[in-house]
């Protein structure tokens, strides 16, 4: 019975709901750390070396600072979860239903994260013009004020405004004003466009070959990541393919089955990808652990890969711990428990609305009522440049008590996303799916036609 449960685990990419789950909660513990306590940003003591880190500043505690890995996180989900249908087709030796199965993903995909995207700006702008975000524009959170505009000085300039930010999210180097968070979008647009032209050439490979290439062009998208500036999309989502190809076949269940590698191998790979992803984004050498992986990442991977090492460290990190999952029952089956797959389902409202909730409900929530005191902006050069009029930070408690609802608010908020709007972005796209495709044939790169009934004549 137990060999049967773990064949069954080992079949299922629930897991990967579950992670994606965790992933979104960390992002936003991230932000809320950067809010409130900046200092576990930093390995240890940036300031007096002579201080013991405190308790989350140390490896695997300190995740909740390590928003950057989790990205990694979801752009290695993204390259596993949109491979397994077409390369499980593809050997199955079904190619042309592999062909059209990517194509029409990779048009849904688009549509799906674009009317997302489009409508959390419109709430944002909306809350911003009617200035529910000034208390977060003026407290004394980092995270809140860095991330937070003002109103516009006019029914114009508010309404030129809207085109801009909508656009920005899809410009490389640009940024959302109104939801910052939205800067991953462009990147997990790339990583579906990489992972369907990828498949599309290699989907008539064997799957030695298929994972050759692939692994090729991981090494290759490093030289592109350092050029285009992006957080290393190529690296983590053909790492994420590599993982699918590796998950259909026998292997993952043939190594399960020793208890060295899923008891004991399977742990050791999981912590040290936990412990990558701990990385800072900055002051590695204060630590005497970051200190010793900056030297080795920058040592011993090509010069193409450093242009970013907090990424390249978290995102091989992210990398290791999905890879230690596959070859676990155990750890497939913790993370595949319904309360994670259902995080897991909401892991993209969640990314969309929590900057929203800071900046109003955690802003007002901490600060409303707060008084305004004075605060030394410092200059490019480190020195204070000038001074502003902030909320002061209240007690511990408010501050605790401010996540717990602005995490509870989020997670209602993008329960009823996920309920009334993802059905209704998915008929538009279904509606402009029908209009734009061909009706009466469409011709598969392999040369055969596939006749396409579409119940109108």
């Amino acid at each position: 019975m137990l060999g049967d449960a773990n064949d069954r685990i080992m079949q299922d990419s629930g897991w990967a709901d579950g992670l994606r789950g965790i992933a979104a909660l960390y992002v936003v513990a991230s932000h809320l750390t950067l809010c409130f306590a900046r200092f576990i940003v930093t390995p240890c003591c940036a300031d007096d070396k002579t201080h013991s880190p405190w308790l989350f500043q140390r490896p695997i505690l300190r995740l909740i600072a390590s928003g950057h890995s989790w990205v990694a996180i979801f752009f290695v989900l993204l390259g596993f979860v949109n491979a397994l249908k077409p390369i499980r087709q593809a050997r199955n030796g079904d190619s042309e239903a592999a062909l059209m199965g990517l194509s029409t993903a990779a048009f849904r995909r688009s549509f799906r994260l674009v009317l997302p995207a489009t409508v959390a700006t419109v709430i944002s702008w909306t809350l911003c013009q009617l200035g529910a975000y000034e208390v977060s524009r003026n407290s004394d959170a980092f995270w809140l004020y860095a991330n937070t505009p003002a109103r516009s000085e006019s029914v114009l300039e508010a309404l030129l405004a809207l085109p801009r930010a909508l656009m920005a999210t899809w410009r490389l180097a640009d940024a959302n004003i109104y939801d910052q968070p939205q800067w991953a979008l462009i990147y997990l647009l790339q990583g579906s466009i990489m992972t369907f032209f990828v498949l599309l050439a290699t989907v008539q490979l064997t799957s030695v070959w298929r994972s050759v290439t692939i692994g090729l062009c991981a090494l290759w998208s490093w030289s592109w990541s350092k050029h285009l500036g992006d957080p290393l999309v190529g690296y983590t989502v053909f790492g994420g393919i590599l993982l699918a190809e590796l998950s259909i076949s026998a292997y993952p269940a043939a190594l399960a089955s020793f208890p060295f590698v899923s008891m004991g191998l399977s742990p050791a790979f999981a912590i040290i990808g936990l412990v990558l992803m701990s990385y800072p984004q900055g002051n590695p050498d204060t630590a005497a652990w970051s200190a010793a992986l900056h030297s080795f990442f920058t040592n011993t991977f090509p010069t193409s890969t450093q242009g970013s090492i907090p990424r390249l460290v978290g995102s091989t990190g992210a990398l290791l711990l999905c890879l230690s999952i596959l070859v676990s029952p155990a750890m497939r089956r913790g993370l595949a428990i319904k309360p994670l797959r259902w995080l897991g389902k909401l892991s993209f409202p969640i990314y969309l609305l929590h900057g929203t909730v800071m900046r109003t409900v955690l802003a007002w929530f901490v600060f409303a009522g707060q008084p305004l005191e004075e605060r030394v902006v410092k200059g490019k050069n480190g020195q204070p440049d000038s001074t502003v009029m902030r909320h002061a930070k209240p007690g511990g408690l408010r501050m605790a008590l401010g996540c717990v609802v602005m995490l509870a608010v989020t997670l209602f908020l993008s329960h009823l996303w996920a309920n009334m709007l993802e059905p209704l972005f998915g008929n538009v796209t279904a509606w402009v799916e029908k209009r734009m495709k061909r009706g009466e044939e469409t011709v598969i790169l392999t040369g055969s036609p596939v006749r396409a009934k579409r119940g109108e004549e």
